[in-house]
């Protein structure tokens, strides 16, 4: 269990330093992909709603600590998109690579919609097809694209250090 979660936080950190310096630099159609929604979306789909939603408060609060303009917004955002995840955890297959890549792209639109939301919509700005076309769907592709390898990963880092460790338990 508390292997879990050190692997979930480094991998937390890892992320979000990578989302915050590399992929800066890596741009394309000036989005930079989520890593934070891939590693929430990739806890729920492997450990489950529970999990996903801590994982989610955890990428929400680093997020709104360094870039929100208003605390929570973000942990809000990704605990949604986390607990919605984590029901994703009963079509969970160790060789299935299509089904959480997929729930990586509507979980990323799902966030780009509820950032919409919260930042622009209740401040009244209501060019949502501009943001739609210019910010959510390319995010929402490059995440994808991104998500295959980063997801890949991470499945393959919980499979040796939390299943490989739990066997032994037993």
């Amino acid at each position: 269990m508390i292997k879990k979660w050190i692997l979930t936080i480094f991998t937390i950190i890892i992320f979000y330093i990578l989302q915050t310096t590399l992929f800066q630099h890596i741009m394309l159609a000036h989005v930079v992909p989520n890593l934070l929604i891939i590693i929430t979306v990739s806890t729920g789909y492997i450990s489950g709603r529970r999990d996903a939603l801590i994982t989610g408060l955890l990428c929400g609060l680093i997020s709104d600590c360094i870039f929100g303009s208003l605390i929570g917004v973000h942990a809000l955002i990704y605990m949604l998109v986390g607990y919605l995840s984590g029901y994703t955890h009963y079509t969970y297959s160790d060789n299935d690579i299509l089904l959480p890549v997929l729930y990586i792209g509507v979980s990323d639109i799902i966030y780009g919609f509820m950032y919409y939301v919260f930042e622009f919509l209740l401040r009244g700005r209501l060019s949502f097809l501009f943001y739609l076309r210019t910010i959510i769907l390319p995010e929402a592709l490059y995440t994808i694209l991104v998500g295959i390898l980063f997801y890949r990963l991470y499945s393959v880092a919980y499979r040796f250090f939390v299943r490989k460790n739990s066997r032994e338990a037993i």
